[in-house]
């Protein structure tokens, strides 16, 4: 079955009053951890292909996403990039759809109605977004998240946990009118965006997926077992330690983000009249995120 520019598998299930997490990359998924966090999710809730685009190189440069080769049973197999759609059952009163969105270079507009035509046929009653940027925050404090909801009951739990909204300006993903679209028919939206260290640039940030499940589970009401990826991003955190101690600059900025981060948390002790960051720190932090670059494709 053809839905939009996505192939259905069929049959076709019947969803309950279906959710839809969606993680989108390589923008705000830094570290990895929308994606970490939707596989982890999957395999708790058994999840099942559902779809993925008919044709992904309408879409995509296969120069800048480059396809993968790898071998089974001893024959060459080629894996394509490709934006994928699952699904799981039992979220309470509610099934799952999970989609892994991969960041269009073209006809970015198809892909926006591809998605919201997805979310109109399966009558999904919320779209959730979830990922990760860079940002002046300290490994050594409590990971922050900033989110948006329009339901009430979301925002009362957001004020719980202490996320608050983002007043970020400035150069976004094309897919982020997709939730303009899906609020167009009455679909609630959801976005929690965790900030994460941007001298810390992990490949895979097993602290970001941890804080992210814990985030969802809280919201939710499940549990999964998080003693794995738990000792992980311990590990993690004693190896940036490690090399963080061995270089002054390093030590100087995390000082001064512990500085700022703690002022935020007692905004009585704040000084208004005085820059977040001194010249130096900035500066050292423009040139990891030049060497590095905001996200990788």
């Amino acid at each position: 079955m053809q839905l939009g520019a996505f192939e259905l598998i069929e049959p076709i299930p019947d969803l309950k009053k279906p959710h839809m997490l969606v993680s989108l990359e390589p923008w705000i998924n830094v570290g990895s951890v929308g994606t970490l966090t939707l596989g982890t999710l999957e395999k708790h809730f058994v999840a099942q292909d559902l779809g993925r685009l008919r044709e992904p190189g309408t879409f995509y440069d296969f120069t800048r996403y480059r396809p993968t080769m790898y071998r089974l049973e001893g024959s060459r197999r080629i894996n394509v990039p490709n934006t994928v759609l699952r699904y799981g059952k039992g979220l309470g009163e509610n099934d799952v759809l999970f989609l892994h969105i991969m960041e269009p270079h073209n006809r970015g507009e198809d892909l926006v109605d591809s998605v919201f035509q997805i979310a109109k046929n399966f009558d999904v009653q919320r779209y959730c977004q979830i990922g990760s940027m860079y940002g002046p925050a300290p490994h050594t404090r409590p990971l922050r998240a900033s989110g948006s909801s329009t339901e009430k009951s979301v925002q009362q739990f957001f004020k719980k946990e202490n996320i608050h909204g983002s007043g970020y300006e400035g150069p976004t993903s094309i897919m982020a009118m997709v939730t303009e679209k899906v609020r167009g028919i009455d679909i609630e939206t959801l976005s929690m965006i965790l900030q994460l260290p941007s001298y810390a640039q992990l490949e895979e940030n097993y602290k970001g997926q941890e804080v992210m499940l814990r985030l969802i589970m809280g919201l939710y009401g499940f549990e999964i077992e998080l003693s794995d990826i738990s000792k992980e991003a311990e590990r993690q955190r004693l190896e940036l330690e490690k090399a963080i101690r061995i270089d002054p600059r390093m030590v100087a900025v995390v000082r001064q983000l512990e500085n700022i981060y703690d002022q935020e948390q007692v905004p009585e002790l704040a000084k208004k009249d005085e820059s977040p960051l001194s010249p130096e720190v900035e500066q050292f932090l423009r040139e990891i995120e030049k060497e590095e670059g905001p996200s990788k494709e």
